[in-house]
């Protein structure tokens, strides 16, 4: 009787534990995948936020902000892809307004001259703008953000293709140096690649 209890028992016990814990580690399992892309996300962005706040201390420059492109829906009827970029990390001196919220999904036909600028050369430069014959089409930017001086470098991913850029604006003219200019590049080199290990990791887990 005794062995009959115990069987019962250990049966009900298995029926309504077993359930319990198959769930308990489906859910952690389920925690887990979602987590591990936050935490990668997470990461990178702070090694790119360090990156940037070092740079706006070496040059003491009013606004640093990067901006990566993305796909941002498709044109009718041809189903062609729309080519947007949006600012996704900026740093600013704190009575420089931030401009983050404003450039977010914009047509990279908006900006063409600057950006094919940016394609060709890998870099643009201005050092007063209002100076200049050839604004590549950023006076509208400039006027709007209280900038004179700008500069904007590409990011390029592992295998050399544009993914982002990088721009740097002065309220004040601002004539970068050769020895400022040899130091953007090297931080660029290490946004860039920090930016393409992140995008071709999440792709790869993504499969």
């Amino acid at each position: 009787m005794i062995t009959v209890i115990t069987t019962v028992t250990v049966a009900l016990i298995t029926a309504i534990i077993g359930p319990i814990i198959v769930n308990w580690v489906k859910l952690k399992m389920e925690k887990n995948s979602l987590s591990a892309p936050m935490k990668d996300a997470l990461e990178t962005s702070t090694l790119i936020d360090t990156q940037l706040e070092q740079v706006m201390e070496e040059l003491e420059c009013d606004r640093l902000w990067i901006a990566q492109f993305h796909n941002g829906g498709y044109f009718y009827p041809t189903g062609r892809s729309i080519q947007k970029f949006s600012i996704f990390y900026e740093k600013a001196t704190p009575n420089t307004p931030n401009i983050q919220q404003t450039f977010q999904n914009i047509p990279v036909s908006l900006f063409p001259r600057a950006l094919s600028k940016v394609y060709k050369d890998n870099e643009l430069a201005i050092d007063n703008i209002e100076d200049m014959e050839d604004t590549y089409g950023l006076e509208y930017f400039s006027s709007q953000c209280n900038t004179k001086s700008i500069c904007m470098i590409g990011l390029h991913s592992l295998d050399n293709h544009l993914i982002g850029v990088m721009g740097i604006s002065f309220e004040d003219i601002h004539h970068i140096t050769k020895e400022e200019w040899i130091y953007i590049r090297q931080k660029v080199g290490v946004i860039g690649t920090l930016l393409s290990e992140y995008l071709y990791t999440t792709a790869q887990k993504a499969k």
